[in-house]
């Protein structure tokens, strides 16, 4: 496949010149902060296949084209199926009357293949490490707790938005955050949409260094290949128990609840407003069950 949302390659051992045993995912939709749209998810799905059959690469750096490590989602290619973008007569096809029908199993596909895409992503066999380049929030925060290894620029800013955006963690973030920063931590990131500074998230665990932001790649390489250089099996077998063990609250059923909980929110009257409300740049008038019959006096949220 050719790649068009990522840039896949694999690299030098900096410690073993000749060894091409280091992948580099870059995530390049620059001019959107490297939001992850539609063909992003697909191309992670795929992309993830061909490095778990690649016996020759032993570590896999996660990073960001640009200023940026991942904005999130990508709300613009969002609103269409969902009724909250600004064509109201939106329509991914000629559907006749399933027209709504097909919106809504096209938005729940959208998010079945984001799922997929990152459990492949958390359960790779090599060494995985987020270089975060900038802001990695939402989506982009969630793909730093999948990966082993999180080194971040002094630039860097995280932060799980997708609550005060009328969403939530869908995807391993409600279960990987609350691990590496404690459960209150974890909750008001998630609850509030708090950004925290490189610096914070280093002193929270969140992540592991923050270096300079000239420097990242290069001390990222650097450490990948230390890693590299390591007995193979040695290395294998070391993440496949830590894991085991850190996945010891991972199940299907969690899988499950996220995907049935961000399907039934995807519904709603406060999704289509935060959507809008991201889109136009205001405050969201999130007005939970009451669109229909608003208790609090004349009008309706945006």
């Amino acid at each position: 496949m050719e790649y068009q949302a990522l840039n896949w390659e694999v690299r030098d051992n900096p410690k073993r010149p000749g060894e091409n045993c280091i992948g580099v995912v870059t995530f390049s939709r620059p001019e959107a902060l490297n939001a992850v749209d539609v063909r992003m998810r697909v191309e992670l799905d795929i992309l993830c296949d061909q490095i778990r059959h690649n016996s020759h690469v032993k570590v896999v750096v996660f990073t960001g084209e640009g200023r940026g490590f991942s904005a999130g989602g990508d709300l613009k290619t969002e609103a269409g199926p969902l009724g909250a973008g600004d064509d109201p007569d939106f329509d991914m096809g000629n559907f006749g009357a399933y027209k709504e029908l097909a919106h809504l199993f096209f938005n729940d596909l959208r998010h079945q293949v984001l799922q997929r895409a990152f459990r492949k992503i958390e359960d790779l066999p090599q060494i995985t490490v987020a270089a975060i380049n900038g802001p990695a929030v939402g989506i982009g925060l969630e793909i730093c707790t999948l990966c082993d290894l999180r080194i971040a620029s002094d630039r860097a800013k995280l932060g799980e938005v997708a609550v005060p955006a009328g969403f939530l963690p869908e995807s391993g973030g409600a279960r990987n955050l609350p691990k590496l920063v404690g459960v209150g931590k974890a909750l008001e990131m998630i609850l509030t949409g708090r950004i925290v500074e490189a610096e914070e998230a280093e002193r929270m665990g969140l992540v592991e260094r923050v270096v300079p932001h000239d420097d990242l790649l290069d001390e990222v390489m650097a450490l990948a290949g230390q890693i590299a250089s390591n007995p193979y099996l040695s290395v294998r077998y070391a993440k496949e128990l830590v894991k085991m063990y850190w996945n010891a609250n991972r199940s299907e059923e969690g899988w499950e609840r996220e995907f049935a909980a961000i399907q039934e929110i995807t519904r709603t009257g406060d999704c289509r407003e935060g959507i809008r409300a991201f889109l136009g740049k205001r405050k969201a008038d999130y007005r939970g069950p009451y669109y229909e019959n608003w208790p609090y006096g004349e009008g309706e949220a945006g």
